[in-house]
Formats: structure tokens, C-alpha cells, sequence
């Protein structure tokens, strides 16, 4: 899931799908700056190291942003996950990503059980304010069943 963009994706979009490597490429089929994104990650190690990989692609999105003397800002806020593991990342250049919030609202997927989450959101789906969390700027959270991990996005 992502929301959001790369600023000027017009003029950077050569050179972001150069970080492309020749084994992602291949895969490549849409003309998205998401798409690109994604397969810049998994170009950097997503498999392996999540959160490395995509603070190393957005540093390099960024390099390129500022080769190319972007007026747009970049502004990232995405999940990824494995199956059984959930990463989410708000992120952007002017310190304006879109809001994301993660939660346990009641739902049909909800049941009882440590550390459950059913929702990560780009705004809460209901007025309950008590099972509703903020992702802030320039941070993301790791989810995985034994527990939920804050971290700071550092490029």
C-alpha cells in the first residue's frame, strides 16, 4: 500500500528506475513512481531488511529529487508485509506526509489475542478515539506477532 508521490515524477523518473537492478526490472510494468518505488526496495534488500532498504531508497529518491532541483516534495506513507509481518512507513521531504494511524477498531477481523491490529489506516474508520495511534512524521512501526516496534526513518 502507498500514498503519496515522488515531487517532480515527471523529471526524476529516469533516474529512480535506474536504481532498478536487472533482476527487478524484468517486473516493471506500470509507469507508477509506487511501482518504481517498490521495486527500488526490493533492488536494496527489502527481502532481507525491510526498514534498511527503504530508508537507502528513500535517501537515494531523495539524492535524485535534489540532483534534478525539484520545487515538489516527496511524501511516502506505505505498508509492506511478508504474510506474517507488517511494516509501515510515513515519510516525506517537507515534513508532510499523508496521516497514517494504526489501530484495532472493532471489526469482523478482530479477536482476542496479544498485541492484535487489525487496521493500519491513512485516518481512523471510526469516531473511537481510545484504539486509534498516530504514526508521526519521519517514523513507521513493525508489527509482528510477539509485539509492535516504533522506529525513526533516518536517511
Amino acid at each position: 500500500m502507498h500514498n503519496g508521490k515522488i515531487g517532480n515524477w515527471h523529471d526524476c523518473r529516469k533516474d529512480v528506475e535506474d536504481l532498478i537492478d536487472h533482476v527487478h526490472y524484468p517486473h516493471r510494468e506500470g509507469t507508477t513512481d509506487s511501482e518504481a518505488l517498490f521495486l527500488v526496495a526490493l533492488s536494496k534488500g527489502l527481502i532481507n531488511d525491510p526498514i534498511s532498504a527503504l530508508q537507502a531508497t528513500l535517501r537515494d529518491v531523495n539524492s535524485i529529487m535534489e540532483k534534478h532541483k525539484s520545487d515538489e516534495p516527496m511524501r511516502i506513507s506505505c505498508a509492506l508485509t511478508n504474510g506474517k509481518e507488517i511494516w509501515a512507513f510515513r515519510y516525506s521531504s517537507d515534513d508532510q506526509s499523508p496521516s497514517m494511524y494504526f489501530g484495532s477498531p472493532h471489526t469482523r477481523a478482530s479477536e482476542a489475542g496479544s498485541n492484535t491490529i487489525t487496521t493500519i489506516a491513512s485516518e481512523p474508520s471510526d469516531s473511537d478515539a481510545a484504539h486509534w495511534f498516530k504514526v508521526e512524521e519521519r517514523h513507521g512501526i513493525h508489527w509482528t506477532e510477539q509485539g509492535l516496534q516504533h522506529f525513526k526513518i533516518t536517511i
